[in-house]
């Protein structure tokens, strides 16, 4: 429960840092303003086993967004986790923006296969696939 701990301390810090300033309280109200529509149809994960996976070993920070972000040192993938809504998605830093982050399984989700053919993944399908709720401590 290592990434769990460290999630939930840095997780603390953000939401003070919020109460003192002003404007990355807006900031951040608006950018989860459009997930909290969707939140409840993401898949519940471990954290701890999320980090495990796709960033062993690494200490978290919080970036200028707020954002608590679990990074090994010479990785191309970090697990980015959102502090206010509970939330974490896969990234894969080689990939341009827009479509740069992963399924649980560390797949690319721009297609998907459907009865032999494959297809584009809409926007809204790729969001659902690539962001992930982060389980309460007594869902774990």
């Amino acid at each position: 429960m290592d990434a769990k701990r460290k999630y939930t301390r840095l997780v603390e810090k953000v939401k003070h840092d919020l109460e003192s300033d002003e404007a990355f309280f807006k900031k951040i109200k608006e950018r989860n303003r459009n997930q909290e529509k969707y939140k409840e149809l993401w898949e519940k994960v471990n954290i701890d086993e999320v980090v495990k996976k796709f960033a062993p070993g690494s200490e978290p920070i919080i970036n200028e967004n707020g954002k608590i972000i679990f990074k090994t040192p010479n990785s191309n993938i970090q697990v980015v986790a959102e502090a206010t809504i509970g939330s974490v998605r896969i990234q894969d830093l080689t990939m341009e923006e827009g479509r740069e982050y992963l399924d649980l399984n560390g797949n690319r989700m721009n297609n998907i296969t459907e009865n032999g053919k494959t297809r584009g993944l809409p926007k809204k399908e790729y969001e659902l696939k690539t962001h992930f709720r982060i389980k309460k401590l007594n869902e774990m």
